[in-house]
């Protein structure tokens, strides 16, 4: 009997042991560091300060008290080497941010969201529609934004004014008419005020966002359905006509047109300044760019009158297609605490904590329902008007791409190729990397 008893206590050990064991691990918040169930998660992140994030972090740690997060700011011209060699060395953070085109080449460095903590239909409910093309892979979720940004017609009012233009073009065919009216050339290959911005590859800031923006708003198709070639030299049937045209032609061809000294749209060419520095003193009247540039262009030019609307559309009647540029918040795949990180990612992507976080670093919002509330915003309501509308492009790999779109556009405005020519040779080497395994 003695023995017996003993046998059941013993047991009864045994068991809570592997239970405590079940209910340990099943958290998926292994500690990774320290004892009795804490937990530390490594944050890492670019473009951001810690003080903008911190009460993130202090909302989320009040309530789970054994987590500790520590962010680290990261500076974004060695980022994503750094962030490679980090994870491959085994010191990588937990959660980092990834651009909204780094999915095909960084996935597998990425830990997926728990299914049991985020669907993938409520996250197409909740994130803007550019969100689940560019972070969401085989009906796993990869990243969650925590704010988008899209590309906005910036334009000069007094230069507008004194040429006639009561309100910035809303349409391309608009724009060329305003350029017309705005362009004062001083010497030949020389302007003394440019109407736009575009054209070029080296001084136009953002130049291949905007060549894609283009195409898109086009109906280019820029790869066959599989993803396993790039298929944007081709022809297509337009539904309206019925007859067949180059959208991604057309969109070369629109865009370059603006550094031909035979065209009356010509205003710009590649010894004009920067886009940027031309627009903040005044020798430019609109340049494309993101929601991010405002606060450029406030400190360097206090006294500019400038102001900001979408950008235009091929016409009026158009579906609306505009382009994206952000960053998601990731997992990674050697994390110790996933979920730990998935929940905390999941909770500061809460309406009630982005609305904290918008107050303090005015952005435009990933949630759908946040959107129509800062429409009326005088500084970013242009652009959340145009994030529902908001497209991207697949990239294998997204320096490569610059690369050869870069190249696409020089080959036409300094190398003499035709639209066609340029195309094509782009096609060939998107299509060499895709190849790649």
């Amino acid at each position: 009997m003695e023995n017996k008893k003993y046998y059941i206590i013993g047991g009864v050990i045994v068991l809570l042991l592997i239970l405590a064991g079940v209910l340990f691990f099943s958290s998926g918040t292994s500690p990774k560091s320290g004892n009795n169930g804490r937990v530390t998660l490594i944050w890492w992140k670019t473009f951001e300060d810690s003080e903008n994030v911190q009460d993130l972090i202090n909302d989320y740690q009040k309530i789970h008290k054994n987590v500790t997060i520590n962010f680290v700011k990261k500076d974004v011209t060695t980022y994503e080497q750094d962030l490679v060699n980090a994870i491959a060395a085994g010191t990588g953070p937990d959660i980092f941010t990834i651009h909204n085109d780094w999915l095909a080449k960084h996935s597998d460095k990425m830990f997926p969201i728990p299914d049991t903590l985020m669907s993938l239909r409520t996250y197409q409910q909740t994130f803007v529609d550019v969100a689940t093309s560019d972070f969401v892979n085989n009906n796993k979720i990869y990243a969650i934004p925590v704010s988008v940004d899209v590309l906005g017609l910036y334009y000069n009012k007094d230069l507008l004014n004194s040429a006639g233009i009561a309100q910035p073009p809303t349409t391309w065919p608009e724009l060329v008419s305003d350029v017309q009216k705005i362009t004062k050339v001083s010497n030949p290959g020389k302007f003394a005020r440019s109407g736009v911005a575009l054209g070029t590859s080296n001084n136009v800031n953002r130049a291949v966002d905007i060549i894609s923006l283009l195409m898109l708003q086009n109906g280019t198709k820029f790869y066959s359905n599989d993803l396993n070639t790039a298929v944007f030299d081709q022809t297509q049937n337009d539904p309206t006509t019925n007859q067949s045209f180059n959208p991604g032609s057309t969109a070369l061809t629109f865009y370059t047109q603006f550094t031909d000294p035979a065209k009356t749209s010509y205003t710009w060419n590649s010894k004009s300044d920067a886009s940027i520095d031309a627009f903040t003193q005044g020798k430019v009247a609109m340049i494309l760019n993101y929601a991010y540039t405002a606060p450029v262009i406030s400190s360097k030019a206090p006294n500019l009158n400038w102001g900001v609307a979408a950008a235009p559309q091929i016409s009026e009647q158009t579906t609306k297609v505009n382009f994206a540029n952000y960053w998601g918040e990731a997992v990674s795949k050697s994390s110790k605490s996933p979920a730990a990180a998935w929940d905390f990612l999941n909770f500061i992507s809460s309406k009630p904590e982005l609305t904290k976080y918008y107050a303090k670093h005015k952005l435009v919002a990933s949630r759908k329902d946040m959107l129509p509330d800062q429409a009326s915003d005088t500084q970013i309501g242009s652009f959340a008007e145009s994030a529902l509308t908001a497209r991207s492009v697949y990239k294998k790999d997204a320096n490569l791409f610059e690369g050869v779109f870069t190249k696409m556009i020089d080959d036409v405005v300094l190398h003499n190729f035709s639209p066609d020519d340029a195309l094509r040779n782009a096609v060939q080497q998107i299509n060499l990397n895709l190849q790649q395994r």
